[in-house]
């Protein structure tokens, strides 16, 4: 029942998809059976318009993928094509001729007297030329409208890019406009950690650490240099390390834990990836399970970049921030190494939150790097 159901369907949709076709090809034989009929009074009989313009469609769409073929390689197509139009000739010339004395001997689609055998020929090669021509023209139509709905694709693709890049240039922007206007004097909040530190140090020791730490971390946020659009990754792992320790003296013992290879000192990131990945894993994730710490490791191998990051997720969801950090971070490798960085994210089968970014070495700015740009710079 549904094979029966689907064949009138799939006539349909043959039928719609090559309308053009079928509606020319009608026109066509319309007008040269019909028309050139009633102005010369002579009309063949059904069955022979039938078959010959069955061969004959046939050959016009051999001609169009015999024409692909051969251009495929457009240096070998000028010596192709013309043995492919030979060959086209002799098998039409040969093929109709003797079909027509098939015809005439064993029906009766055809006269049984036949022009002479040189004037046949002839017809034949006129007619099998008529139908290559036309059979050309629509190779090279079709051509045209494929490079003109390629060149349309790229012209599409092409804007959509400009539209994606002037979106993450305005995120962009928008973003650094909001840290400017959240900033206030480093100065000031720096001698006053540093005032509350000397205050508490007598009396409490341990709490007077938190304004060690939060002072390094402080610094290291309002660092002008983060405005150039990089800091090196050992001084963000140590700010994570800051924050760790920060954590530990406010909510006491945390299960996690950080391993960064001994390779990363020249290395240089964009600001803020570590630490975001970091504090994402304080608001949602489950540290206090000693047998399942959490883990961030950061190393490189083969030619990469790799940050790993694995904890259990809490089981009530925190509602603090807008849980965008994820996306933010990959908005921002998206924008600064482009198809270079690679970040995938999600709960794996044993229920775990992992996080794993990779980039390569050669898209990563170095400290050695930079020296001989300014080495050049100077000289």
């Amino acid at each position: 029942m549904d094979r029966l159901n689907r064949s009138p369907n799939m006539i349909y949709n043959w039928v719609y998809q090559y309308r053009v076709h079928l509606i020319a090809w009608a026109s066509f034989i319309f007008w040269e059976s019909v028309i050139i009929g009633l102005a010369t009074g002579i009309f063949g009989k059904f069955g022979n318009y039938v078959v010959h313009y069955i061969v004959n469609i046939c050959l016009f769409y051999l001609h169009v993928w015999l024409l692909e073929k051969a251009t495929i390689f457009p240096r070998r197509a000028i010596y192709k094509i013309p043995l492919f139009v030979i060959f086209e000739l002799a098998l039409y010339v040969g093929f109709v001729f003797y079909l027509d004395v098939f015809l005439r001997k064993y029906t009766d689609y055809i006269p049984s007297a036949a022009a002479p055998v040189e004037t046949r020929l002839l017809t034949l090669l006129w007619r099998s030329s008529f139908f290559l021509l036309f059979s050309t023209g629509y190779y090279f139509l079709k051509q045209f409208i494929s490079e003109r709905t390629e060149k349309s694709r790229i012209e599409k693709q092409r804007f959509q890019m400009l539209i994606e890049k002037e979106k993450m240039d305005k995120e962009l922007a928008m973003s650094k406009n909001a840290f400017m206007k959240a900033q206030i004097n480093p100065h000031l909040l720096f001698n006053t950690f540093e005032f509350v530190h000397q205050k508490l140090s007598a009396y409490a020791p341990e709490d007077a650490k938190v304004m060690l730490y939060l002072s390094d971390m402080m610094r290291f946020a309002a660092n002008t240099q983060h405005n150039e659009g990089y800091v090196r990754l050992s001084d963000e792992i140590s700010q994570c390390e800051n924050l760790i320790g920060l954590h530990r003296i406010t909510q006491g013992a945390i299960n996690i834990e950080f391993a960064s290879g001994p390779d990363l000192d020249e290395i240089k990131l964009i600001p803020l990836v570590l630490l975001t990945i970091l504090e994402n894993m304080f608001k949602h994730g489950n540290l206090n399970d000693v047998e399942n710490k959490a883990t961030i490791d950061v190393y490189t191998f083969d030619g990469k970049l790799h940050i790993e990051s694995r904890n259990l997720p809490r089981s009530i969801k925190s509602t603090v921030g807008f849980g965008s950090g994820m996306d933010n971070i990959s908005n921002r490798l998206k924008y600064a190494y482009h198809q270079n960085a690679e970040m995938t994210a999600g709960i794996d089968e044993e229920g775990f939150y992992t996080l794993n970014i990779s980039i390569y070495l050669d898209a990563l700015t170095t400290e050695a790097r930079g020296k001989k740009t300014e080495q050049i710079i100077s000289f």
